[in-house]
C-alpha cells in the first residue's frame, strides 16, 4: 500500500462534494456528472493509499468534519436528483410501453 496524507483526499472530496450539491441545486446535471466522476476518482485514491502518521488531533477533528459533511451533502444531492429521476424512469417506461404497443398493434 503506498504512503500518502489521505487528509488531503477527504478535503478534496468534500470539496467536490458541496460543487456537486451546488450543481444539482442549479439543475446543473452535465456539471453534476462532471464532478461525481472526478469524485469517484478520489473515493477509489482512497482504497489504496493510507496516511503516513498517525493524524494530530486537530486534524482528526478535521477529518470527521469532513466525512460529516461529505454525509450531508450527499444525502442531499440524492434529495434533489431522486425525484428527477423517479421522473426520467417513468419517462423511460413510457416509451417502452409505447414502442411495444406498436409493435404489437402496429401504426
Amino acid at each position: 500500500m503506498e504512503y500518502q496524507d489521505t487528509f488531503a483526499i477527504y478535503e478534496a472530496i468534500a470539496e467536490l462534494t458541496n460543487q456537486m450539491l451546488i450543481a444539482a441545486k442549479q439543475d446543473d446535471w452535465d456539471k453534476l456528472a462532471t464532478l461525481e466522476i472526478n469524485c469517484a476518482q478520489h473515493i477509489e485514491k482512497l482504497k489504496f493509499f493510507k496516511d503516513e502518521l498517525p493524524l494530530t488531533n486537530d486534524r482528526r477533528k478535521r477529518k470527521v468534519a469532513n466525512i460529516k459533511r461529505i454525509l450531508a451533502d450527499d444525502r442531499e444531492i440524492r434529495d434533489l436528483v431522486s425525484p428527477r429521476m423517479a421522473k426520467l424512469s417513468s419517462l423511460i417506461n413510457s416509451t417502452q410501453t409505447g414502442k411495444k404497443l406498436t409493435r404489437v398493434y402496429g401504426q
